[in-house]
């Protein structure tokens, strides 16, 4: 079976990390290509090249350009299944199949976006969903507010739901290391889905010898630099960027923490989780789906519950324990294989 992955680029992100954990895997059993309008010459597109998958490169940088119709409907031919990440490729590969038949597969990501709401996008958006054969959702509540978005069904035949899995054996073999217990870790992009800066104001209230890294960065992490220093936490708030080998990161950390306003599935989380760090995350839909149960969800938003939850694994070693096994356990349910053999059955239905 010949298969094209279309992204627009392999920036650090849950969309881009599930790829590179997942095409390698599929590249030992199918022919796999992945499409991106730049290249990012990064860890995670240095993982997909090493397994043999090609990687198209239309060395545009405006992802948001026509011209990108013309340019994918080309690399569209001969393929027996296109599968679509991520807006704007969304809309650009619907355009494309108006020209170039295909079966098309688009997994949505997020609860939520800039263009929901807008009413005058909703029929635009109705026609670009109905273009594809099947719209995977990497969590049930993802695929409730895309249904309740374009006016479906969720239970659908449009619809799948595939939750999202990590190489469990890369996060699991690093739980030898030291964690270091004055340091708190968050790995996620600086959007407006994300909540920063909620975790910057609870530094107020966490003693004053622990450290909170920041790994990634994006358009809010200059706000974010200015309220750290504004309240006067700069000193103990880390900002360094994206890095390539997070694992790293997640090994010389003692609790590790998601807040966001809104999140499709929370990857980063279940990383944490397999990385052996107890998780506080926010109790959002997506999120606490994956979290509830394992570690502790706070209020979106506030402060004070997140530091209070902080400052009780800090200094309860027997909480810390258990919810670190708990967390654990959690993440062993999200095997990235499992994944695979979800979609590759998803594949065989639509090729038929």
């Amino acid at each position: 079976m010949k298969i094209l992955h279309i992204i627009s680029s392999l920036e650090l992100g849950g969309a881009q990390r599930l790829l590179s954990d997942m095409l390698p895997i599929m590249a030992k059993q199918h022919d796999v290509s992945l499409l991106v309008n730049v290249q990012m010459h990064n860890e995670l597109q240095e993982k997909i090249e090493k397994a043999g998958v090609h990687i198209i490169s239309l060395e545009k940088a405006d992802v948001y350009s026509f011209k990108n119709i013309w340019r994918i409907a080309k690399n569209m031919r001969g393929m027996d299944v296109v599968h679509v990440h991520l807006f704007p490729s969304l809309y650009w590969v619907a355009l494309a199949s108006l020209f170039v038949p295909a079966r098309l597969i688009y997994t949505e990501h997020s609860t939520s976006n800039k263009r929901r709401g807008k009413w005058y996008f909703r029929p635009v958006e109705k026609f670009i969903y109905n273009r594809y054969s099947k719209i995977v959702a990497i969590s049930r509540p993802v695929c409730k507010a895309l249904a309740e978005w374009i006016r479906k069904t969720p239970n659908s035949n449009k619809f799948d739901v595939v939750e999202n899995g990590i190489d469990l054996f890369h996060f699991i073999s690093i739980r030898d290391g030291v964690f270091n217990p004055k340091k708190i870790i968050m790995v996620s992009r600086f959007a407006k889905s994300k909540d920063h800066f909620t975790v910057i104001k609870a530094m107020q209230y966490i003693p004053t010898d622990v450290q909170l890294i920041f790994v990634g960065d994006g358009e809010t992490m200059p706000a974010c630099k200015k309220l750290a220093e504004n309240i006067g936490v700069d000193d103990r708030v880390h900002f360094v960027g994206a890095q390539s080998k997070v694992s790293s990161w997640l090994s010389e950390s003692y609790i590790g923490v998601q807040s966001s306003h809104w999140e499709g599935f929370g990857l980063t989380a279940v990383e944490m989780m397999a990385a052996g760090l107890p998780v506080i995350a926010s109790n959002v839909e997506g999120l606490k789906q994956v979290v509830d149960g394992a570690g502790e969800l706070f209020t979106c938003g506030d402060e004070r519950e997140l530091a209070q939850i902080v400052n009780l694994l800090l200094n309860d070693e027997d909480m810390y324990k258990e919810m670190q096994q708990k967390c654990l356990s959690r993440a062993k349910l999200y095997d990235i294989h499992t994944t695979v053999e979800a979609y590759l059955k998803i594949y065989k239905e639509v090729s038929v």
